[in-house]
């Protein structure tokens, strides 16, 4: 008499009826699946920040570099001038070949 009833119960509360000779999910696929999906987000992620940071450490070094340079030759300031030169040109060449080499290896 119950046995009828349960498809139309499922069928009403928009479940679909068990089946018994179903096999179970495999959890593990399930999880590989996610795991898989976050690391490859994580990586474009990454990458784009990545690349962010480059753009700005380029706009920081053309700064510098043009601050120095207008310091040192108006006589403003030598001194400070010839220092943000050299922190210009080494956070360029950091910038440019250092971390670029990092992330790829």
């Amino acid at each position: 008499m119950i046995e009828p009833l349960v498809p139309l119960l499922a069928s009403l509360l928009v479940l679909a009826p068990v089946d018994p000779t179903a096999s179970p999910p495999n959890f593990g696929s399930v999880l590989q699946q996610l795991a898989s999906e976050f690391t490859s987000g994580a990586s474009q992620l990454l990458l784009a920040i990545d690349g962010t940071v480059i753009n700005v450490t380029r706009v920081a070094y053309v700064t510098v570099l043009i601050l120095g340079v207008f310091r040192y030759f108006t006589r403003i300031n030598r001194r400070l001038g010839k220092d943000l030169i050299t922190g210009g040109i080494a956070l360029a060449i950091l910038s440019e070949f250092v971390f670029p080499a990092i992330v790829t290896a």
